[in-house]
């Protein structure tokens, strides 16, 4: 089961990380195998920080918004970011392939841990981060008025997998 990666739908077209509309943003996809995510992805020029290094800040981005859709499709949750802490290991610069991957370490109650690495083209871990997510089902997050009813429904819609935990 862990090669067999399918891609998931990308919903919304304007958000900074995965939105494909986003002229701006990262457009980061993503696909799982049922028990982990991956992204595959270049760090657009703009996103760059000091000289052609890739700001820490969109690191911390990709690591977040990685552990996000692993909370939202493993546990079939909606969520929302808790905590999170990420270590540098090794500068990126902008135009390296780049793999973020994540997985749920513990599912609890209304909670989930997370952790998420990114590693360059030969497979070097350049950063990681670990995170605890608020987990809200669709009641629960309808509620809080984050998104409209019909995107709400559109997201419940695509939880393409039974939670792992």
């Amino acid at each position: 089961m862990t090669n067999n990666w399918k891609p998931l739908p990308n919903l919304d077209k304007y958000c900074f990380a995965c939105g494909t509309e986003n002229h701006f943003g990262l457009k980061m996809t993503f696909s799982s195998n049922g028990q982990k995510l991956r992204s595959h992805l270049t760090v657009p020029e703009h996103t760059r920080g000091w000289s052609n290094l890739v700001h820490g800040g969109i690191l911390a981005t990709i690591l977040d918004e990685t552990m996000s859709w692993t909370a939202i499709h493993l546990t079939s949750h909606f969520i929302l970011t808790r905590d999170i802490n990420i270590s540098f290991k090794k500068p990126i610069f902008i135009g390296s392939q780049l793999t973020a991957t994540g997985e749920v370490i513990e599912k609890s109650g209304k909670k989930a841990l997370l952790k998420a690495q990114i590693r360059d083209e030969n497979d070097t871990l350049c950063c990681f981060g670990k995170g605890e997510f608020a987990l809200f089902t669709k009641p629960e997050f309808g509620r809080l008025k984050i998104i409209p009813e019909d995107f709400l429904e559109e997201m419940a819609s695509s939880f393409t997998f039974e939670p792992a935990l």
